[in-house]
């Protein structure tokens, strides 16, 4: 079994570059990715210490970069880059998190206030940057039960769900216009080239109503190396189709937990994500 989709300290996982290979050999995964958010510092980390002490199995280098498709903000995942050139080529690109995420709620808190959206008076002034902006928003929102009639009862207890389904959608009151400090999905195709790596979409289905559209715009519109087929929240009628897409366009498959390590909020485990995804070693034959 293999994960190729995983986070560390790096970015915004729970466990170390050094828990992750001991948990990853403990489970007896035979191949894994380090793919932290817009940062490739898990793999100069690596080169640092003795690897097979801790894990004995395959590392393929990878990274999660933020970007934009139809002005919704999504994710793209390059595998086999050279880490050192990639994380040169980021600079200057990405606000750091915490800047990033004061950014957001500064625009959000406009925009709650228009759609007479009920939050604390200290939104603002109470937020730590630390925090992503949909679990911020989240906690806030949920304080009342008059913002109920804003969002279903999947979102409503889950700010993952929130992210996905509100804010990353341009039609709902909760979006939050970034497309002017986004990266489009041409510049991070090009930025993943140039490091010597490989582009694939990943959790195309996390996108919700929108997946289908972002989909076909990337297929159509981009030279993509593969689809990250296999995800913790995919049902198999998904992977089916997304197998069958790369089967008819020819290119290659990938899976991964999305692992950030395991929390009260976060139930995805590494390997087996929610307790029932399996991940074939054979998928990355073809590119391995």
């Amino acid at each position: 079994m293999i994960d190729l989709h995983m986070h560390s300290t790096h970015s915004d996982g729970k466990d170390s570059v050094v828990e992750i290979l001991k948990k990853a050999k403990k489970k007896k995964l035979t191949c894994i990715s380090i793919t932290d958010h817009n940062t490739c510092t898990a793999y100069q980390e690596l080169k640092q210490i003795n690897i097979k002490e801790y894990y004995g199995g395959k590392i393929i280098t990878g990274i999660e970069l933020n970007s934009k498709a139809l002005d919704i903000p999504i994710e793209i995942l390059g595998y086999k880059i050279n880490p050192e050139i990639m994380q040169e080529s980021l600079k200057g690109i990405y606000l750091s998190p915490e800047d990033r995420n004061y950014l957001e709620i500064k625009r959000l808190y406009k925009k709650l206030l228009k759609f007479d959206i009920k939050i604390p008076s200290d939104f603002i002034e109470s937020y730590s940057p630390d925090k992503y902006a949909s679990q911020y928003l989240h906690e806030a929102i949920t304080k009342d039960e008059y913002n109920r009639k804003f969002i279903d009862n999947d979102a409503w207890e889950d700010s993952l769900v929130l992210y996905r389904k509100y804010m990353s959608d341009p039609e709902s009151p909760f979006f939050i216009d970034m497309n002017d400090i986004l990266p489009d999905i041409e510049s991070i195709i090009k930025l993943i080239r140039r490091a010597n790596g490989k582009v694939f979409i990943p959790h195309i289905f996390e996108y919700k109503h929108n997946s289908d559209k972002i989909l076909n715009y990337i297929l159509e519109n981009f030279e993509i190396d593969g689809i990250e087929c296999y995800y913790s929240n995919f049902t198999k009628e998904q992977t089916m189709k997304l197998l069958k897409i790369c089967k008819n366009r020819k290119i290659l498959i990938s899976g991964g937990s999305d692992y950030h390590g395991i929390s009260e909020e976060n139930k995805i485990d590494m390997g087996n994500g929610r307790g029932d995804l399996e991940i074939p070693d054979s998928i990355i034959s073809e590119w391995i």
